[in-house]
């Protein structure tokens, strides 16, 4: 199964399409969004091989960028987007905290299961 790489939204589309999936969801389904740090690479980190001769080859660790970027993902069951937001983050994070509160209002609380308390033998 190949693994295609979506494209990055802008933050505008970002908002307005996890809308949508917030509003799918509300009924049956769920939403998970994700946060990470990024610092936009696209390959992983080099490891160490063996040579050989049995000698492990010296690797030079990629460089360390300047800034790091905030990779927000959001999937259902059939539907994944994703953005960065690094220029103006907070103001990103201002939006996607209030569109989280005014969201969040059809959670169901959950039940929890009551203990029973043993009588003491004498």
């Amino acid at each position: 199964m190949l693994m295609m790489e979506q494209p990055r939204l802008s933050t505008d589309v970002f908002m307005s399409e996890l809308t949508l999936m917030f509003h799918n969801a509300r009924t049956h389904g769920e939403v998970t969004v994700t946060i990470k740090r990024y610092d936009g690479r696209t390959k992983p980190h080099p490891k160490p091989r063996k040579l050989k001769n049995g000698k492990m080859s010296i690797v030079e660790p990629l460089p360390e960028p300047e800034e790091y970027s905030c990779l927000l993902r959001a999937k259902t069951k059939d539907k994944k987007i994703s953005t960065v937001s690094a220029s103006d983050a907070l103001r990103f994070q201002l939006q996607f905290a209030q569109f989280l509160r005014s969201n969040m209002d059809g959670l169901k609380k959950e039940k929890k299961a009551k203990k029973k308390v043993k009588k003491a033998t004498q």
